[in-house]
């Protein structure tokens, strides 16, 4: 299977290790584990399976309390570094090499959002702290930092660090 392949190279990324070390990487890793079923589940809700994707979704909301769509993009590298209460939504777009800590919700700001697709587009390499909301049809620029607890519903520039409710731009990132 691809997605295999797929999950082993993301884990290793750039190490080398063989196949066993990489299943334990993925065993032992709550965030590693919990993405791992995911892409299984995301892999079967698009080849058109409904009962096995939705299995493997609910007991990642037993297991660990986190619920993430079988919709929504999450790329290669993400780290989920405390994968507890964790929300993704339907149509979010994850980015490369973003690290989401704990009790992060990304999702729609209003009802009715789901159907109109409002929902946030996370770039590459982005750092969510703790507790920080990303609420609406906003776009995160590659290379932010998100503040914990924040409340994010405008667009956020790239290489910038914003925090507060509502979030504020409080720093730009020389790079």
């Amino acid at each position: 299977m691809a997605i295999i392949k797929d999950v082993i190279e993301e884990v290793n990324r750039g190490q080398k290790g063989s196949f066993i070390s990489s299943i334990l990487k993925i065993y032992m890793s709550p965030g590693k584990h919990a993405l791992f079923l995911l892409r299984i589940a995301q892999y079967l809700h698009g080849k058109g399976y409904k009962f096995i994707p939705t299995m493997i979704k609910n007991r990642l909301v037993r297991l660990y309390g986190v619920h993430i769509s079988l919709t929504a993009k999450i790329d290669i590298g993400v780290d989920f570094r405390h994968i507890n209460g964790i929300v993704i939504g339907d149509g979010v777009v994850i980015g490369k090499n973003s690290i989401i800590y704990q009790q992060v919700t990304l999702g729609g700001q209003n009802l009715g959002d789901g159907i109109k697709g409002n929902y946030p587009m996370i770039g590459d390499n982005v750092t969510i702290f703790a507790g920080a909301k990303i609420l609406g049809n906003v776009t995160i620029g590659d290379g932010s930092i998100i503040g914990a607890n924040s409340v994010v519903i405008k667009d956020v520039p790239s290489n910038a660090v914003v925090a507060g409710v509502p979030a504020r731009v409080i720093k730009v990132i020389n790079v």
